[in-house]
């Protein structure tokens, strides 16, 4: 071992409290300093693909619907809904509707085909809506107990629920989790414990100093812990010896223990797996192992191993050391953000600056302090504007309890211990990121650090981090922070899709169902038909409960009246809205292009005589000049802030107009919400 070694202690307090004192707890209580030199140059430390998930949560959706009918119709308060009322909703719901049974408050259920997702039968209610008979339509929800795990040990879990714990339940009641996340615990490996190895996946040992590992040998594809006890002297002249910590035990078991298995305790997320990474073991861990690490668990490569075929979404660190965070440390960080990976940091337990303190000083990451039970700052934390949040991290009176050894060297059997330390602390947040992700993979890290400290719960009033210290936005609120995760309606419209958000609001105004049910999609690059546009522009003017009239003809020689969207498109008409494309006809299954819509748009807001203000010098586009058909509807589109162009000076007046690009446009053009 060169005197340029760098290792790292754990940043741990371990707390005895009640029975569980353990060996070490004989020891005085030491908070670790970060980044401390010495004759070994010891480093003590306190202590990311989207695939679409398949969520784990209480069951959801439902194969019926709540139906009542406004007064005046012939279904109003009768024991039934007659065949024709019955073949009425059917026909507008698009799919066969059966009779259930009649219900309180004048309403009825009917039964449909099979069970779907709410958002399936949210978009079935919003159709039936459309009849004019009908004065409300929803989905006969199931609903759950409010969730709690029968792990026995769960009740002596406070920070999870307590007065200062985080609101798990109420995540739960939403999420325990998606399978198809995974969270790195870059720590001391983990013990081979029964609460935890459902949830596990093969990691990796990177300690690269035969020493420091403690297991015989170097780098390997065995990230167990063996242990990192050490003697008087072992790290440093006058350090003191100490027990195995199971510190990576402790900190997956917060994170990720098997839940509602009726053993031990419950870990945040049930379902989302644990990716166990080794970097810490006698007296520490290296820098340079910690980044290789770091990168492996992100999916990214490392010499000399192979490629991490489950690539983590959250790495939890709940190490650290003094110093600023150098180049190598935020390198590793910046390669594993932009691979897609959120990175979580104890703040460190020297109750000083985080500041001075890395990684939690590093760009891009979330810090977190520890608070105690009382909810206010923990007497070890660190703190400092660098802090992005806290979590609890226990206190003298009440430690984090979670999964751990009882070997006070090699590992022997299972136990449960309670730790204290921003160690603790970290794992909370990783944990209630992985549930967020969970609901929505597609989650970026700003949208993520946003909603946590948004929905963060205020400290306690007159408290440390009340008057005097910095702690961040609050103590995470698990079920406030799930609740505010924007979920993504229409499985082929992701969050990052550019226009995700418009069309959201499209089908939050009940302006469209999408474009299929049996997986709710929108399409969003499909090209526009001039009979899709007859509804969306009736539905923008009128509502989205407007149902219009068909009569005995469509005035068009091409839409019979028995064409799917024969009304909508007569009543454009009747709106002044089009005349058609010429000769009689309508051209419904037509594309609508870009030209066409800046008309289509204008009128549907300002009516049948609107005529745009005279054209002036230009257009304002290359590609739209003066003499062009529509050129002052287009140049007025542009006054009105409904559209800038397509790109590079130009409006493509010619090209069609996508579903994504129509829902900014009526978005736009009616100012949805």
């Amino acid at each position: 071992m060169t005197a340029f070694f760098m290792r790292v202690r754990v940043m741990i307090v371990i707390v005895a409290l009640v029975t569980q004192w353990e060996q070490i707890a004989s020891a005085p209580l030491v908070f670790a300093k970060d980044f401390k030199s010495g004759p070994r140059d010891a480093v003590q430390m306190s202590g990311l693909p989207l695939p679409s998930p398949q969520l784990e949560e209480p069951a959801a959706g439902t194969n019926r619907i709540i139906v009542k009918f406004k007064e005046g119709n012939p279904s109003t308060g009768s024991a039934r809904i007659d065949g024709h009322g019955m073949q009425l909703l059917s026909t507008r719901a698009g799919v066969d509707l059966k009779y259930f049974r009649t219900m309180s408050g004048e309403a009825h259920v009917v039964q449909l085909p099979a069970r779907m997702s709410l958002e399936q039968v949210w978009a079935i209610s919003r159709k039936l809506m459309t009849l004019p008979q009908v004065e409300y339509a929803e989905p006969d929800q199931i609903l759950r107990p409010i969730f709690t795990p029968n792990d026995p040990r769960y009740g002596e879990q406070w920070h999870y629920y307590g007065a200062w714990g985080i609101n798990l339940p109420a995540a739960w009641d939403l999420t325990t989790g998606s399978r198809n996340i995974v969270v790195a615990v870059i720590d001391t490996g983990i013990t081979n414990h029964a609460d935890l190895l459902a949830n596990t996946i093969p990691g990796y040992d990177f300690i690269s100093d035969v020493w420091t590992a403690n297991d015989g040998n170097g780098r390997d594809n065995n990230p167990s812990d063996p242990g990192d006890w050490v003697e008087a002297d072992d790290c440093e002249n006058g350090s003191l010896p100490q027990n195995s910590s199971w510190h990576g035990t402790h900190v997956a078991g917060t994170i990720g223990a098997v839940s509602n298995n009726g053993l031990g305790v419950a870990g945040i997320n049930w379902n989302s797996k644990i990716l166990p990474v080794r970097i810490l073991g006698r007296c520490g861990g290296s820098l340079s192992d910690l980044a290789d690490a770091m990168r492996w668990a992100a999916g990214l490569s490392v010499p000399g191993v192979s490629a991490n075929p489950n690539p983590a979404r959250v790495l939890n660190l709940s190490l650290g050391g003094p110093g600023a965070c150098e180049t190598t440390l935020q390198s590793a960080v910046n390669n594993v953000t932009a691979a897609g990976a959120f990175v979580v940091v104890a703040a460190g337990n020297e109750l000083t600056d985080a500041s001075d303190s890395t990684p939690a000083n590093c760009s891009g990451v979330i810090t977190v302090a520890a608070t105690d039970e009382s909810g206010d700052l923990a007497i070890y934390s660190n703190y400092g504007s660098t802090v992005e949040i806290s979590a609890p991290g226990g206190g003298f009176f009440a430690g984090v309890l979670s999964t751990s050894n009882a070997g006070a060297t090699l590992p022997t059997s299972d136990s449960y211990a309670y730790h204290m330390g921003t160690s603790m602390a970290a794992p909370h947040v990783a944990g209630v990121v992985s549930l967020m992700l969970s609901r929505n993979p597609n989650l970026t890290p700003d949208q993520v650090l946003q909603i946590i400290q948004e929905t963060a719960k205020p400290f306690p009033r007159d408290g440390l981090c009340d008057l005097f210290f910095p702690c961040g936005a609050g103590i995470v609120d698990a079920g406030a922070a799930v609740a505010a995760v924007p979920v993504q309606t229409f499985a082929d419209v992701p969050i990052n899709y550019w226009a995700w958000s418009f069309i959201e609001r499209l089908y939050a105004a009940g302006i469209t169902e999408g474009c299929a049910l049996n997986l709710l999609r929108y399409c969003p690059e499909a090209t526009v038909t001039r009979s899709q546009m007859a509804v969306f522009l009736e539905r923008g003017i009128h509502g989205s409960s407007y149902t219009p009239p068909v009569g005995s003809s469509t005035g068009f020689g091409d839409v019979p009246t028995g064409y799917w969207s024969a009304a909508w498109i007569k009543q454009l008409a009747a709106d002044g809205i089009t005349g058609g494309c010429g000769s009689g006809i309508y051209c419904p299954e037509g594309v609508v292009t870009r030209a066409q819509m800046a008309i289509f748009l204008l009128r549907a807001r300002y009516g049948a005589s609107y005529t745009p203000p005279v054209i002036g010098v230009g257009t304002g586009f290359s590609d739209v000049q003066p003499g062009y058909w529509a050129a002052a509807w287009i140049k007025q589109l542009v006054a009105e802030g409904i559209t800038a162009g397509c790109s590079n000076g130009n409006y493509c007046p010619e090209s069609p107009v996508t579903r994504a690009q129509m829902a900014v446009f009526l978005v736009r053009t009616f100012g949805l919400p």
